[in-house]
């Protein structure tokens, strides 16, 4: 039986946190089934280690992972959530507020920015997908489900745009017109 937090095994935690192995670090908690409370002040060191050195997503998962002060895990993600915003990874940056539970409207703004982007590059169906991912209004879904069945339709792939229309319920005329000339096709 291995024993919980010896003095070596929190040492050689500490110096794999210190290195940036954390997945090595992360199996000696595991394997020793050291207490989080004992990582705690080499975990948070790292955490601000990795803020000074411009890593703020890799501070965020540790805190979070480590059970730091969810301030600190939301302080952390905040500023990974700008810098993908000011990088224009707008979808990236809506993923990653929801997935640290940031405020609702961080989460939104990103997600308006990756529709309009998608919509933008021509990229409709994606921008559809990207309305219902995060709940956006339905008429923003709608116009970009629409774009992307016009396209399917003009290119004369009539299945796929019967499936888009089906897939983001647009109207019962458009999903009859792409299942008509679907069927001519076969």
């Amino acid at each position: 039986m291995k024993e919980k937090g010896s003095t070596e095994t929190v040492r050689l935690f500490e110096e794999k946190m210190a290195q940036g192995k954390y997945t090595e670090a992360a199996k000696i908690r595991e394997d020793y089934s050291i207490p989080a409370d004992m990582l705690q002040g080499s975990v948070e060191k790292e955490y601000h280690r990795l803020l000074r050195i411009g890593e703020p997503s890799i501070a965020a998962d540790l805190a979070r992972d480590y059970a730091l002060p969810d301030d600190l895990a939301k302080a952390a993600a905040a500023k990974s959530f700008r810098r993908k915003v000011d990088h224009e990874h707008y979808k990236a940056a809506a993923e990653y507020a929801k997935k640290f539970d940031l405020p609702p409207e961080m989460t939104r703004e990103a997600a308006v920015q990756a529709y309009h982007k998608s919509m933008d590059y021509g990229l409709a169906k994606n921008a559809a997908e990207i309305a219902v991912q995060f709940d956006l209004p339905d008429d923003m879904r709608i116009a970009a489900a629409e774009k992307a069945f016009f396209a399917h339709m003009d290119s004369g792939l009539y299945r796929k745009a019967q499936k888009i229309a089906e897939k983001y319920d647009l109207s019962e005329d458009l999903r009859r017109e792409a299942a008509t000339k679907a069927r001519g096709r076969s």
